[in-house]
């Protein structure tokens, strides 16, 4: 499936309707990944990435968005439609980088909790 440009989480009104303190967000969270979810009344679900600078460096920090990006692109199906989702990565070494599959795993544990 392709990841089109609708799906992605890009004006700045979208991604801070995620700190408003007004919304009905919804987290769920585990030790690599924590998942703000806000309904969007779409047909379809929508998805903003974000990692801490000091987390490992900019090589790092792409390859990870790259990662969950991908992982969202090819389990699109699985994830229930209709919300934002804003995922922010907890936990990531550059040095020991986790697997694929272990990344896919821990992802779509969190994202079957939204229902």
């Amino acid at each position: 499936m392709k990841l089109y440009s609708k799906e992605r989480l890009k004006l700045r009104n979208d991604i801070s309707a995620f700190f408003n303190k007004n919304n009905n967000i919804k987290r769920i969270s585990n030790s690599s990944y924590t998942l703000l979810i806000l309904k969007n009344n779409r047909w379809y679900s929508r998805f903003a990435v974000a990692i801490k600078k000091n987390k490992t460096n900019s090589v790092g920090r792409n390859r990870v968005k790259r990662i969950v990006r991908e992982i969202f692109r090819s389990e699109k199906a699985k994830i229930p439609r209709g919300y934002d989702y804003f995922i922010i990565i907890n936990k990531f070494d550059s040095y020991y980088s986790p697997s694929f599959n272990d990344c896919k795993r821990d992802l779509i544990k969190l994202f079957q909790k939204v229902l």
